[in-house]
């Protein structure tokens, strides 16, 4: 079947970078109803809203809760129909339809994980483990919604072909960076939770408050993000700079620069964070970067691989 007598590569290719927009306003508006606590705006009702299909006369959080729900389940009703647009438009076996796959069962996965957090009364103020567990699970589940997306656009220029790491020095670097990513990504759900529940009022107030032995929890796990961002960048920036001297794709080369600003940006925006006390605005715009990051990432991983096979090719024809 080709492509071009259904959907229109180009086409596709738009369609999926724009529900990827889509689904990380989604995400970002996400953030400010669990920062505004918000998160009980609708009470512990779900699907409904505090009883009602429409709630009445509702509040400034109930309004920012119930918007959330609704553009949850338009990026639901998107996702869905991306999956089904993939699969009418490539053959069984083609990697873009794994992707697609694991894209639709993420969503649901959100979906999931989001009435669980209300319908358990893991919001607003609650305190638990049990909502650092789901909160850190909701942003892996995001992260690996977005991946798949990201390498579903990725696929659909080159027929849908499979995504390997599989070629020598790339793999493991890959798996182990991105594995960082997620931990790293984890700790900050939980630290931008800990700086929701627990606001200092000065930096030498918080500084006090991350060591001393008797602060909550969530409190004295603050101080592992931006140990694990230090790291994470110490090792990352150097291996994606090596790689971008030594390819010859100028799409690797772009990403890799991409990648590296991006990096550094947030860097300074954690920094930020932590001298001006995580206010909400900034605390969204430090999750966007780090969103972005993550699908440059991808996208970077994607580009170095099809270089490498490239190179690998003309080596092979040259010798013949």
């Amino acid at each position: 079947m080709k492509i071009e007598n259904r959907i229109p590569v180009p086409h596709l290719s738009r369609w999926i970078r724009g529900v990827i927009v889509f689904l990380i306003l989604v995400i970002l508006w996400g953030a400010y109803v669990r920062s505004t606590g918000s998160g009980a705006g609708c009470g512990s009702h779900w699907p409904l809203c505090n009883g009602q299909i429409i709630p009445m006369e509702p509040s400034l959080k109930t309004m920012v809760e119930f918007f959330h729900r609704i553009t949850s389940g338009i990026s639901l009703a998107l996702v869905l129909w991306t999956g089904l647009r993939i699969f009418r438009a490539f053959p069984k076996g083609k990697f873009i339809r794994k992707m697609a796959t694991i894209a639709m069962i993420s969503i649901l996965m959100e979906a999931i994980i989001g009435a669980g957090l209300v319908l358990f009364e893991l919001v607003s103020h609650d305190q638990s483990i049990k909502r650092v567990i789901s909160i850190a699970l909701h942003f892996i589940n995001t992260l690996i919604l977005l991946g798949a997306l990201s390498l579903a656009y990725a696929s659909t220029f080159r027929r849908g072909n499979k995504f390997s790491w599989q070629l020598q020095g790339l793999k493991k670097p890959a798996y182990l960076f991105t594995a960082f990513f997620f931990v790293l990504g984890m700790a900050g759900a939980v630290t931008a939770l800990g700086d929701t529940l627990f606001p200092s009022q000065s930096l030498l107030q918080g500084i006090h408050q991350d060591w001393n032995p008797e602060s909550h929890f969530l409190i004295k796990l603050r101080v592992i993000h931006p140990i694990l961002a230090i790291l994470f960048i110490l090792f990352t920036i150097p291996w994606i700079l090596s790689k971008r001297a030594s390819c010859t794709s100028n799409q690797a080369k772009k990403l890799g620069v991409q990648t590296t600003a991006l990096l550094s940006a947030n860097f300074i925006l954690g920094i930020l964070n932590l001298l001006w006390l995580a206010p909400i605005l900034l605390q969204i715009l430090h999750l966007l970067v780090a969103l972005c990051i993550w699908i440059s990432w991808i996208l970077l991983l994607d580009s170095l691989t099809a270089d490498r096979a490239f190179v690998a090719r003309s080596q092979e024809i040259s010798k013949k």
